[in-house]
């Protein structure tokens, strides 16, 4: 397939408005030479850009926004990476994601990063365990505080810094409380033995909902450094296109 960087990167001006004609007159091209850009993106990868069923001003499908904005996404990270290399090998911004009961891990390696590593921006966001995984392998986030290997690949940014232990809250048989996560593992049988469920990707809503009304439900523990019997490992995973150098600093800090 033949590179498409720059139709890409005009497809990423041109999705900001809402149709081809609107587009080209903002991008600084014809019609037509907007036209053929969108269409080699199209025979290149396949896909359908355009919804072409209005005969005089065609609308951008679903997929048209979901690749200028990896694109998008994909050609800043590259940039924060060349920018850090050009300035003593520091990097400017990162994402990361984490269990809601990982945040004090999450939390000091942030401060780590901002106070030994220089890092200038941190964007950190809660996710349930489904919601963390599906981010990460897609490339949205850099680095993940979490208690399952995501997939069944093999990670070389990945260090195992605590544990916790998950504690089984029973005071009320009439309610399953249950995570997002654990809701989707569940078994018709496990599921049908509940009068009630409540389920919810919030686990503070969880233990409020445990402590005030009662059920049955998993509630990690305090996160701690070290193993405990019966553990629950807290790890934490860098994307593969983690910059080397700051992951070492990371992994040197925590």
């Amino acid at each position: 397939m033949q590179a498409l960087y720059y139709e890409l990167s005009v497809l990423t001006k041109a999705v900001h408005f809402k149709n081809l004609s609107a587009a080209a007159i903002h991008v600084g091209l014809s019609q037509p030479q907007l036209s053929r850009i969108i269409a080699r993106i199209e025979e290149g990868f396949k896909v359908v850009l355009l919804d072409r069923s209005a005969k005089r001003k065609s609308s951008w499908t679903p997929i048209a926004f979901e690749m200028a904005e990896i694109f998008d996404r994909t050609t800043r990270r590259m940039g924060n990476e060349l920018e850090g290399l050009s300035q003593n090998n520091s990097v400017g911004e990162i994402h990361i994601g984490t269990l809601e009961g990982l945040t004090e891990f999450a939390l000091k390696t942030c401060q780590i990063c901002f106070e030994q590593i220089g890092i200038k921006k941190i964007t950190l966001d809660i996710f349930d365990l489904n919601e963390l995984n599906s981010n990460f392998l897609a490339g949205n986030l850099d680095m993940i505080f979490t208690s399952k290997i995501p997939g069944r690949q093999k990670f070389r940014h990945l260090i195992e810094i605590g544990s916790q232990v998950l504690e089984k809250i029973q005071t009320n048989k009439k309610f399953g409380v249950l995570s997002s996560f654990e809701y989707s593992r569940s078994n018709k049988g496990e599921l049908e033995s509940y009068e009630h469920i409540f389920v919810s990707n919030s686990l503070a809503v969880r233990k409020s909902w445990l402590e005030s009304v009662g059920g049955i439900g998993w509630i990690p523990s305090e996160t701690r450094k070290g193993k405990t019997k019966e553990h629950e490992p807290v790890l934490l995973i860098g994307s593969e296109l983690l910059s080397p150098i700051l992951w070492q600093k990371i992994e040197v800090s925590t």
